[in-house]
């Protein structure tokens, strides 16, 4: 009698995990139903991983449409791979904590494939265990195409067992560059995380450039060099106001970065029309009690604490329309922003190796 177990993953929920082979022919019900020859992939995904670019490449290699893919590992060990694969379209077989525990769930389930898939004509046996020779040859013998796929170094190795003949890809290759929508998609949640992680609106543009680079190997300049050739990192943004804010108080200061969005902006506008009702700034004494409570809202969650001046310019042209320096020259003011601060009773400052930093006292 067949059964399955229920396991809990780290990222995806729920995953079942096979106990019978009555139970892993559920797996293949679609695939019995095509009316081409396909090929298979099979992933140990605790012995190999396999990014989309690699995916792409292997797609090269073999001659039938990859339209079946499982990967094999211990999810609960994984972190959040099963994630990303189960997004990219991978059935996932779960099996207990053991060193080869993915290896011979692999072969077992591998070395029927020609009964499960009958339209199976190619078959990618990832990973870099040498014992995956055996389940190889088995396959073969079957009359399937068998690519063994492994990783040397930094490079990905493929050899056909039928003609003997090995292809490398290096994964040094250029970096895939993601299109603007996705683009923007990845930026969006970066903000967030930073904004989350920092408690402000507004981030520093080189953190989330660098964030960018750490995460998907590839640096905003190279996205904009393709998408916008001859223009600086920063017009990607720019050429998207509908998604993105971007601040800077003076041409050799920090350039700032915050989301556009709508729920935000009513807000600030409300809070804005609350905190002056005729939405203008007419003297010197109204401008310092806004930016008090400007400084006061971006240190909420942390009274008393130094933020950036550079934030506080961002949000107040983020609520008035305009930079805090034209604010100052209106009201007749000479001096910098800094300057009109130092004059301010109602705040402390210092200065770091970033820049000013401001408080309320």
């Amino acid at each position: 009698m067949s059964y399955t177990k229920a396991t809990e993953l780290n990222g995806s929920g729920r995953i079942t995990e096979i106990q019978s082979f009555e139970a892993e022919q559920t797996l293949v019900c679609a695939a019995s139903g095509s009316k081409t020859e396909v090929a298979v992939l099979l992933l140990d995904a605790e012995n190999l991983q396999i990014n989309t670019e690699t995916e792409k490449f292997l797609t090269t290699v073999c001659t039938c449409p990859i339209q079946i893919k499982i990967a094999f590992a211990n999810w609960c060990s994984m972190g959040k791979i099963d994630v990303e694969l189960h997004g990219r379209g991978y059935d996932l077989i779960h099996v207990p904590v053991g060193k080869d525990n993915a290896d011979g769930k692999m072969i077992a389930f591998g070395s029927s494939i020609h009964e499960r898939y009958p339209k199976a004509r190619e078959v990618l046996v990832c990973s870099s265990d040498k014992v995956m020779t055996n389940l190889c040859n088995h396959l073969r013998q079957h009359g399937l195409t068998v690519y063994q796929v492994s990783q040397q170094g930094e490079d990905i190795t493929v050899l056909n067992s039928y003609t003997g003949q090995l292809v490398t890809r290096s994964n040094n290759a250029v970096p895939e560059i993601p299109d603007i929508s996705q683009f923007i998609l990845q930026i969006k949640e970066l903000v967030k995380a930073e904004q989350k992680r920092a408690h402000s609106y507004w981030i520093n543009l080189a953190t989330i450039s660098q964030n960018y680079k750490d995460k998907y190997k590839v640096s905003i300049t190279q996205v904009a060099a393709k998408h916008l050739p001859g223009k600086k990192a920063r017009e990607i943004f720019v050429n998207y106001p509908a998604e993105f804010v971007l601040h800077q108080i003076e041409p050799n200061a920090p350039v700032y970065i915050t989301l556009f969005e709508i729920d935000h902006t009513k807000d600030v506008v409300t809070e804005s029309a609350a905190n002056s009702p005729s939405t203008s700034i007419s003297t010197k004494l109204q401008l310092e009690q806004v930016l008090n409570n400007i400084v006061s809202k971006l240190t909420s969650k942390s009274p008393g604490s130094h933020i950036n001046i550079n934030l506080v310019g961002g949000e107040f042209k983020q609520q008035y329309g305009k930079s805090i320096t034209k604010q100052i020259k209106s009201l007749q003011l000479s001096g910098s922003f800094i300057k009109f601060l130092q004059s301010c009773t109602s705040f402390k400052l210092k200065q770091t190796p970033k820049g000013w930093e401001i408080a309320v006292k």
